[in-house]
């Protein structure tokens, strides 16, 4: 009987080690942390969306085509951490300005020479919930450019 229960367990073990475990991409963007802060713990959690631009183009100081970027449903205490883009500009494009347009209607510019990452802070402590708006605007002749943008934020 134990020779029998034995192997009844070590089945039931090696199903368990050899069964794959799945994770959904919305559990793979979030981080909890925990911070003490004197003798009180807070937990907060961490998560982000992102969204990308199409070709953005830009002639003598005008605005480019606006594109939004959607938050999607977040928690409604949510706070900007950072933002960070990253922007491909197209070989021979002159300098232009990055604008960030949040939902609230604040907005940035960044002036942008080369392809990169850029990480903002413009926006900390907002709220990040609703539709924000990406375009450019060139400083010389003609700009082209597009970005790919992740918001950070944490409730």
């Amino acid at each position: 009987m134990k020779k029998l229960f034995s192997m009844i367990m070590c089945l039931a073990l090696c199903a368990v080690l050899i069964t794959p475990m799945s994770v959904s991409a919305s559990e793979m963007d979030t981080v909890s942390s925990e911070t003490v802060i004197g003798d009180e713990r807070a937990l907060y959690t961490s998560s982000s969306f992102s969204g990308s631009t199409g070709t953005m183009n830009s002639v003598n100081g005008s605005q480019s085509r606006i594109f939004n970027i959607s938050s999607g449903s977040i928690n409604d205490n949510a706070k900007v951490t950072k933002i960070v883009v990253n922007v491909t500009v197209s070989n021979g494009s002159s300098g232009f300005y990055l604008i960030i347009e949040d939902p609230n209607g604040y907005y940035t510019r960044t002036y942008v020479s080369r392809s990169g990452e850029i990480t903002i802070h413009d926006f900390d402590g907002e709220y990040p919930k609703g539709t924000w708006k990406v375009s450019i605007v060139s400083v010389g002749m003609v700009s082209t450019a597009s970005a790919r943008m992740r918001v950070y934020y944490e409730y």
